[in-house]
């Protein structure tokens, strides 16, 4: 069954598997308590856990391309607007990328 991610909710079948309510944190679960799987508090790198200074993941620096690690020179995981669709959403932005790298990939 695929995810679909509205903004706030990332959804498998009925059952909301992670949220997005706070605009910078993605929960496992429906709750506000849930465990933070990783964040985009900076707006261009999706990080592991709920801190600054945890471990980059991957990057959206340039706005098209999901890249592996810090580096606007690293390795293009998928486009953008791919993994979008992969999650359902027609967002584009930072919460696209934090969504696709825990849930989708």
């Amino acid at each position: 069954m695929s995810i679909k991610f509205d903004g706030k909710n990332a959804k498998q079948g009925g059952r909301t598997i992670a949220n997005f309510i706070d605009g910078k944190n993605l929960r496992d679960g429906s709750s506000r308590g849930g465990k933070v799987l990783g964040n985009v508090i900076d707006g261009k790198n999706v990080r592991d856990g709920s801190s600054r200074g945890g471990r980059v993941m991957c990057n959206i620096i340039d706005g098209k391309n999901i890249r592996d690690g810090s580096s606007r020179g690293g390795k293009t995981l998928i486009k953008i607007q791919d993994a979008a669709r992969a999650i359902g959403s027609s967002s584009q932005g930072p919460s696209t990328a934090l969504v696709w790298w825990y849930l989708a990939r």
